[in-house]
């Protein structure tokens, strides 16, 4: 079980262009030869198959279009598509207002947590609980729901309470950078650097923990408890 001194977790969730170039795979695949925190990047299965395999410490997901969940065949096609690019592809993102659907169908597919904007209707049945605290929920067995922090509002308020305020021990806090312009260097975003950096001094002052969505799979299958080591499922 987690206790009161247990570090945050934070999870960094960015976006790959939508067209990788060959400076953009190569800005990417530098991008995870320095030092800094995971990071979980985000696409369509044409972003991935051009982005795989992505830098040592770094996990690719599927970028979820709301549309697809208009139909089960489409949504379990795209994530076939996907999965001929990323063999272990387990997680996935869905951004806007519109709740996750198809729960059992994501989980048939090998789908394990999902990053949404939103939650729509509790279900009933039994299921996992939620580390107390924890924007998560467990729709159905196999599959969880974690909920990106909200964007701050202006003001100073907004820098109090929005997604880079300090999280408090134990918390877990879910960061979406947005979709990152990709250079021949690496990312071309100020936000980027600035979520990351923010992560990575967290982390240096173990006060947090950044950690991958597959690691947040297996935490929370534990009940919360923390992982013994690193990722366990990465893009091939």
């Amino acid at each position: 079980m987690r206790t009161a001194v247990d570090p945050a977790r934070i999870v960094i969730c960015a976006e790959l262009p939508g067209s990788m170039h060959a400076a953009a795979r190569a800005g990417l695949a530098r991008c995870g030869g320095r030092p800094r925190c995971a990071v979980n990047w985000a696409g369509g299965p044409e972003a991935i198959a051009a982005a795989v395999p992505v830098g040592a410490g770094d996990e690719v997901g599927l970028a979820i279009a709301p549309e697809w969940l208009d139909s089960r065949r489409t949504l379990r096609e795209r994530i076939a598509t996907a999965r001929r690019f990323a063999p272990d592809l387990a997680t996935a993102v869905l951004r806007g207002p519109r709740p996750l659907d198809h729960h059992a169908l994501l989980v048939a597919e090998g789908i394990r947590i999902v990053v949404v904007e939103t939650f729509g209707t509790e279900q009933r049945g039994g299921r996992r609980p939620a580390p107390a605290g924890w924007e998560c929920r467990n729709p159905v067995w196999g599959l969880w729901e974690v909920r990106a922090a909200r964007e701050s509002g202006r003001g100073p308020w907004g820098w109090i309470n929005g997604p880079l305020s300090r999280p408090r021990r134990g918390a877990l806090r879910i960061l979406q950078v947005g979709t990152v312009p990709m250079g021949p260097n690496g990312p071309l975003s100020t936000r980027f650097e600035r979520y990351t950096a923010w992560a990575e001094r967290r982390q240096a002052g173990n006060t947090a923990r950044v950690v991958t969505l597959s690691d947040l799979a297996t935490t929370l299958s534990r009940g919360g408890a923390m992982p013994l080591a690193g990722s366990v499922l990465k893009a091939a």
